[in-house]
């Protein structure tokens, strides 16, 4: 069982209930609350739990309160069953409060077939071998006194554009933008629920900006579209833009390819640009 998996099992406990434990290893600074896509992979899997559906075609998560390292309990309703398609609702729970609310699509990708046209370019990305190992780096930094490697970093191999991490010296690139090619760290194969996270598994791209000073950029809502299953044991290729703040609003756009260079899911996320 790969960390990934070991992370965001769950129990059933009772019909449409199931029990996890949120890990701290998937955290975005050491000792707060979880990464928000981590929470959506747990949730789905409990969701698509005895379904002939493996795949989150369509997952929505609303963040009402985060929620801290331990058990959870998650609830879930089906909306819809159809041959193609099983629709659920789900809430995650935990002491008795709901921590977040999610509504998702599931279906079984390898059996999807129609028409494909992708009109979009693929994220512009000097070759793996030009990148920044953006995981090692943030460890032996860590180790050597500086500011503390996130948790979930540690979950990914991340190779990075030297231009995209520049935000962190103090040196932006003056758009909102990130990304680069990553992978589970431990080899482990990647699936559609991985996918979830990786959609989430960035720093901002907004700290990009110039003269952006936002320190905290919690998000109120989370779509992933998953178009199919990646390749499983190669980098996937990303993009995150964040184009409009308004008055402390902002959004993020995300594109993620994997080894073959297929679309295989896009994201969009409402965060508060905090100060």
């Amino acid at each position: 069982m790969s960390r990934f998996e070991r992370d965001t099992a769950v129990e059933p406990i009772a019909d449409g209930r199931y029990r996890a434990t949120v890990d701290p290893g998937w955290a975005v600074i050491e000792g707060a609350a979880p990464n928000g896509g981590y929470l959506m992979a747990l949730a789905a899997r409990a969701m698509r739990d005895g379904l002939g559906h493996p795949d989150p075609v369509t997952l929505t998560a609303h963040f009402l309160h985060p929620p801290t390292p331990g058990e959870v309990e998650i609830d879930v309703e089906v909306a819809r069953a159809g041959r193609r398609h099983t629709t659920i609702a789900a809430q995650l729970r935990q002491d008795g409060r709901e921590r977040v609310r999610l509504l998702g699509t599931f279906g079984d990708l390898a059996a999807a077939d129609g028409l494909t046209h992708v009109d979009r370019p693929p994220p512009d990305l000097p070759p793996i071998g030009d990148c920044i190992d953006a995981t090692t780096r943030g460890v032996e930094v860590a180790e050597a006194g500086g500011y503390p490697a996130p948790p979930i970093l540690e979950r990914f191999d991340h190779r990075q554009p030297k231009a995209l991490v520049g935000w962190s010296q103090g040196r932006p690139t003056g758009r909102g933008e990130t990304g680069g090619y990553l992978r589970w760290r431990d080899g482990a194969p990647m699936d559609t629920l991985g996918l979830l996270t990786v959609a989430d598994g960035y720093p901002p791209a907004v700290f990009n900006l110039d003269g952006s000073s936002l320190g905290w950029v919690p998000t109120l809502e989370l779509t992933v579209q998953v178009r199919g299953r990646p390749v499983p044991d190669d980098y996937l290729a990303t993009r995150f833009a964040t184009t409009a703040i308004t008055a402390g609003y902002l959004e993020e756009d995300g594109e993620i390819r994997d080894g073959d260079g297929r679309l295989v899911a896009l994201s969009r996320q409402l965060a508060l640009a905090a100060r």
